[in-house]
């Protein structure tokens, strides 16, 4: 029987697969071919971890949850037919906030954009703790433009636009 984790497993194993697939066979720079670490080099290791995961999920027993009175415990099914328990303003809210981040990238730069990104996206799901929060958003923004600019040599504008010009 196919419940809401193996649909989404299956889901994920069709999206990574494609994502592995165009990732292989991305056409690297002829000075890109000798790099240790190349543009693809992430995105085919989460399409590897992406399919391992989602295999995982997809292999392992089906074991029902059966309470005390005998019934079968079915979470995801009494999830899926009341649309009203979900957190819509939410998941609105972080798709709006998603939308904002990325067409602010150029002009506020990678740092402040991302950093922004992460500690409003924490305080709309609900985190209260500032003194973790800030830092840790900030120390997140920082270690991957350094991954991304140096460690894969692309190259991302970790300031605003206008200290360019």
């Amino acid at each position: 029987m196919l419940d809401l984790n193996r649909a989404v497993a299956l889901a994920l194993l069709g999206f990574s697969s494609g994502y592995g697939y165009l990732a292989y066979f991305y056409h690297l720079l002829p000075f890109e071919k000798f790099l240790s670490v190349r543009p693809n080099t992430m995105p085919i290791g989460l399409a590897i971890a992406g399919i391992i995961c989602s295999l995982v999920i997809l292999i392992q027993p089906q074991v029902p949850e059966v309470e005390g009175d005998g019934t079968v415990n079915r979470p995801d099914a009494e999830y899926l037919q009341n649309p009203q328990n979900y957190n819509w303003g939410q998941g609105i809210g972080l798709l709006l906030l998603a939308v904002v981040y990325t067409l602010s990238l150029r002009g506020a730069g990678f740092l402040f954009s991302t950093s922004a990104f992460l500690v409003l996206g924490g305080i709309l799901l609900g985190e209260r703790r500032y003194t973790f929060l800030i830092p840790i958003s900030i120390t997140a923004s920082v270690l991957v433009w350094y991954l991304v600019d140096q460690v894969l040599t692309v190259y991302l504008r970790p300031w605003p636009g206008w200290v360019y010009y």
